[in-house]
């Protein structure tokens, strides 16, 4: 039965339908029926909404036929209020029940389970009363963290980590979930939600968090109302469902999860607490197994059904489908694409149409899916490469003709500019070019290998690949074999250079062996200029040659 009163409350404070069929449960039909009645009576405020009585709501919502108010066995709502207090209070669902065994004079009637809570939600509201929510099949799903923490124990150094567990209960049939995470964060929280949704085969109309940053955000500072943040309602948003949180410092508004956290604390957390963890997936299987026997536990309710038996027989059937995809995070980055026609991701190149070349683009992560945005649109697809500083390259996004393309890298641009180096680096980069079977993913190793002639010395560039290529016809050419040549050849090169007395020849002798009759230059730059003019070096040699006459 339609709860009129909470459509119009939720028509006059401006949501929409959808959001209405979420959080009232109710059919289209239903709100725009309670949006003619807004308008009719001339309704505008919450206010006037709330001041409708009970009579009220059947007068306006009358469809023409016989009035039912006198054809059912009113509620003893005293009987009920009294019941309600006291520690050990039975739940609506008992009272209901104990109300259908009420004598009924004959063409009596009497009230659903629906109504019956409508009519002692109403006496609640109208005496300031507090009595727990009335709850529907499948609408709410309330969750919340155990404030209680299990560990994990390391096998070697016995150091503990700790384990949040996260609590998700279903209020109409009382089915709770439990699961353990590393930490709190959003990642964490959606996941467990994931999990919940799995683990009850479906997913409920309202989620209602607590107000957490992880899933809801402070509209402005000066006031305390908060919204879904963006993260949380785009996940909420894949599973077809929206979130409820609660107001600031409003606990029976999830007072469910609460009673359904004290019983994972008790059942799971401190039953398990003597057991000896050294995984978190060796951790939820035996969190698991508690939370299968809390649900299959009788009696529940003062009946001799478990949680699991409500569940089956009047809630199960009713929450939405999951959907065929289970959700994965979204992740945004930015990238520029270079001249060869890729972005880098981490260690990773993945090729977009040449004609962006030079452009920024968005790329968004779903899973190991990879999409590359411009301008809002998707302009290349890949999936995750798994092979670090690898390529994932589409042939259809290279140039039609690469060699006329300007701002691009070519096979004719790094050959040109080999060519300056000399024909031992044009062979190498030639031969590292012709070993790819899409050309482009070698345009990065032609960059870094000309780099290294702008580094160092053209002339051991030259060298190293000369030698490369004139070593073994068949090698590949790569980055780092030329790399670690120049340094070989670096390395061999140790010796000082000397010079001779007699002959005035520049020769090499090993590191630190003086050469009889030769002069030592090895800190000849703290002399200054005037020691290498020519008088000075003809009265050195004079020198060097009367001391070995005598």
């Amino acid at each position: 039965m339609t709860d009129y009163r909470l459509v119009m409350g939720l028509l006059v404070q401006g949501y929409a339908y959808r959001q209405i069929e979420a959080m009232a449960g109710c059919s289209h039909r239903a709100i725009a029926r309670a949006r003619r009645v807004l308008d009719e009576e001339g309704f505008t405020t919450r206010e006037q909404v709330d001041g409708l009585s009970l009579e009220d709501i059947d007068r306006l919502f009358a469809d023409g036929r016989r009035s039912v108010v006198e054809e059912f066995v009113p509620v003893d709502i005293e009987k009920v209020v009294a019941a309600r207090l006291g520690r050990n209070k039975p739940p609506l669902k008992v009272l209901w029940a104990r109300y259908l065994e009420t004598d009924a004079p004959a063409g009596a009637r009497l009230y659903g389970y629906e109504r019956f809570c409508q009519i002692v939600a109403e006496h609640v509201r109208v005496n300031d009363l507090t009595l727990p929510i009335a709850h529907v099949p499948a609408h709410t799903m309330q969750v919340d963290w155990a404030g209680t923490q299990m560990h994990l124990t390391d096998p070697i150094t016995r150091e503990t980590t700790r384990v949040s567990v996260f609590v998700a209960s279903l209020p109409f049939s009382g089915m709770v979930f439990a699961y353990g995470c590393l930490d709190e964060k959003q990642p964490a929280w959606l996941d467990a939600h994931r999990r919940a949704f799995e683990y009850f085969g479906g997913v409920t109309q309202v989620i209602v968090p607590d107000n957490a940053s992880t899933a809801s955000n402070q509209i402005s500072r000066t006031e305390k109302a908060r919204d879904v943040n963006a993260a949380y309602a785009e996940f909420l948003e894949h599973y077809r469902t929206a979130a409820v949180p609660t107001r600031s410092y409003r606990p029976r508004d999830k007072g469910h999860v609460e009673a359904g956290v004290k019983v994972v604390t008790n059942w799971v957390i401190h039953y398990l607490e003597g057991r000896v963890f050294t995984s978190l997936d060796e951790l939820n299987v035996a969190v698991a197994a508690q939370v299968d026997a809390i649900n299959d536990r009788t009696p529940f309710r003062g009946e001799q059904r478990s949680r699991r038996d409500w569940f089956t027989e009047q809630e199960n059937g009713e929450l939405i489908a999951l959907p065929a995809r289970h959700w994965e995070p979204v992740i945004w980055r930015k990238a520029k694409v270079h001249r060869d026609w890729h972005i880098q991701l981490d260690t990773i190149k993945y090729s977009v149409p040449s004609r962006f070349a030079g452009l920024s683009v968005d790329v968004r992560m779903i899973g190991e899916q990879i999409d590359v945005l411009a301008g809002g649109e998707i302009i290349a697809t890949h999936q995750q490469g798994s092979r670090r500083n690898g390529y994932v390259t589409d042939p259809e996004h290279a140039p039609v003709h690469a060699e006329s393309v300007s701002g691009l890298w070519t096979r004719g641009y790094f050959l040109r500019q080999a060519a300056k180096v000399g024909p031992g680096t044009v062979a190498a980069l030639t031969r590292l070019l012709d070993g790819k079977v899409i050309e482009a993913q070698g345009y990065r190793s032609c960059m870094n290998i000309l780099d290294l002639g702008k580094r160092g010395s053209r002339v051991l560039l030259e060298q190293a690949c000369k030698g490369l290529v004139d070593e073994d016809p068949h090698r590949q050419i790569t980055y780092t074999a030329v790399k670690n040549r120049i340094a070989a050849l670096r390395a061999g090169v140790d010796a000082r250079p000397t010079v001779s007395g007699e002959m005035g020849i520049v020769t090499a002798s090993p590191a630190g062996v003086r050469a009889p009759g030769h002069r030592d230059t090895s800190r000849a730059h703290l002399a200054g200029a005037g020691a290498f003019s020519l008088d000075a070096l003809r009265s050195a040699g004079s020198q060097a040659g009367g001391g070995h006459d005598a």
